[in-house]
């Protein structure tokens, strides 16, 4: 009969109930708190990252300037490796988080609004695994810390296809773009949209700090991806360890990167402090 609604079947059924599950759950939930967890695991690494990235400044550094670095200076020691333990699983339930925030957030938002909400907390979700696979594999003693390696075999095999300078150049422009993105949130505090009413102006002002030297780290890292594809030379892409080695080769370099290095400092630390008034990831 035309208009009558089909029951609905236990599965159905149960699929409802686990999304409504998930979605209370990561609005204010146990998924939420430890979501907030993987956060501040997120600041500790900014926070090593831009000590290491300060050693390198000044000439010292041992470590790999990334994140997997960050991990193995933390791994050196017992309690460092017990608190990559904790990291990894804050990361993967902060990836979680994200994921379900991806597939079922932002509920009240317009359509466009929503959306792009949703794709942006399925990013972080992204992040938040690979992360937490890298604080795995530090533990597990696998995988190597390259240099920037597996940024360029990749940017190597899209140059080698038709059209993959043009691929690789536009991956750079949208990492220009989101470079300038984070410096104009730092320079203007609109992250605070993410947080509860009320933080204290010091928090905000490392928030400032560190969301402009996080910019311009990132953009960094699109212009040696343009370049790349300009140059057909896939040497020149890399990860974050690239966009300090570029800093420091330039005019004034040492001091350029240690200006960013505490700038990522000021990051880590805004993050490990601002964890527990975070709203949205």
């Amino acid at each position: 009969m035309s208009g009558q609604v089909s029951p609905e079947t236990d599965g159905e059924r149960l699929a409802r109930e686990a999304g409504q599950a998930a979605r209370a759950s990561a609005e204010y939930g146990w998924l939420r708190t430890l979501g907030r967890a993987g956060y501040a695991a997120k600041g500790v690494l900014w926070l090593l990252l831009g000590w290491i990235a300060l050693q390198l400044a000044v000439g010292s550094s041992r470590q790999s300037p990334n994140q997997r670095g960050a991990f193995e200076q933390l791994a050196a020691t017992g309690p460092g490796r017990a608190l990559i333990v904790f990291m990894a699983a804050g990361l993967a339930a902060y990836a979680l988080w994200q994921a379900v925030e991806a597939i079922w957030g932002f509920r009240t938002l317009e359509p466009r609004h929503r959306a792009a909400k949703r794709v942006a907390s399925g990013g972080r979700a992204v992040v938040g695994l690979a992360l937490a696979g890298v604080a795995v594999s530090v533990l597990a003693r696998t995988g190597s810390a390259g240099s920037g390696q597996a940024e360029q075999q990749l940017t190597a095999g899209a140059l080698a296809v038709p059209g993959g300078a043009v691929v690789v150049a536009v991956a750079g422009l949208v990492l220009l773009g989101l470079g300038g993105y984070w410096v104009y949130r730092g320079w203007t505090a609109s992250f605070r949209d993410k947080l509860r009413v009320g933080v204290d102006r010091r928090l905000v002002a490392a928030g400032r700090v560190g969301h402009v030297a996080r910019g311009v780290a990132i953009a960094v890292l699109g212009v040696l991806l343009v370049l790349a594809a300009a140059r057909r030379d896939p040497s020149r892409a890399g990860g974050i360890d690239a966009a300090f080695g570029a800093l420091l080769a330039l005019p004034l370099g040492a001091v350029l990167l240690g200006a960013v290095a505490v700038g990522l400092m000021c990051f880590g630390l805004f993050q490990l402090a601002s964890a527990r008034y975070l709203e949205e990831g």
